[in-house]
């Protein structure tokens, strides 16, 4: 029997909707003075990487992997370092600040707390939403105690005419996946 090489379902089939790289936004909510950081500013992120270790079970002369503890990979989200009359980059300066004060080179202070709504502290809630060409989200990820683990201000070179930029590349404790387009994730765990 001959297989269809063709792109078939996904060409014919009304509910399949791709998703884009280029229709998304990544929101940081810093607790501390509750500035919110415009998504605007952010030129480049991406979603959340999850590894899974193997674990490895010996026997005799042979060996076997289990699927051991899952850990969240952190991600670099690149934005536009822009003059804005202190509107939404030094909402990002402050919330960098507030974690690691590189403003005080004497001092340098540091936030000993978690971030909580109204009460400030390192942290803050990251949301990246892919949206379809409608405007309507597809899918959400929440990212939860999210604190920069590596700031990069970036490189400045006399030959460029490129625009100037911030790396961060955040860590945080738990990720809540959201689907909002398709079908619910309904994982088969078999216990004992």
């Amino acid at each position: 029997m001959a297989k269809n090489m063709g792109l078939g379902p996904l060409i014919t089939n009304p509910n399949i909707v791709f998703k884009r790289k280029y229709r998304w936004t990544f929101e940081i909510k810093p607790y501390c003075k509750n500035q919110e950081i415009p998504t605007y500013f952010v030129k480049l992120a991406s979603r959340p990487n999850l590894t899974i270790e193997e674990t490895e079970i010996n026997y005799l002369n042979g060996k076997m992997w289990i699927p051991g503890k899952g850990t969240w990979e952190t991600i670099t989200v690149t934005f536009y370092d822009l003059s804005d009359g202190g509107v939404g980059i030094t909402s990002l300066y402050n919330w960098l600040a507030t974690t690691y004060d590189f403003t005080d080179p004497i001092g340098l202070k540091q936030s000993s707390k978690i971030g909580t709504p109204g009460s400030g502290g390192y942290s803050c809630d990251g949301y990246l939403n892919l949206f379809d060409g409608c405007g309507t989200i597809m899918e959400t990820w929440s990212l939860e105690n999210m604190w920069p683990q590596a700031v990069n201000f970036g490189e400045l070179d006399y030959s460029s005419s490129e625009e100037v930029t911030i790396e961060v590349t955040v860590r945080y404790s738990q990720v809540t996946y959201s689907n909002f387009c398709g079908g619910n994730i309904d994982p088969c765990c078999v216990g004992c």
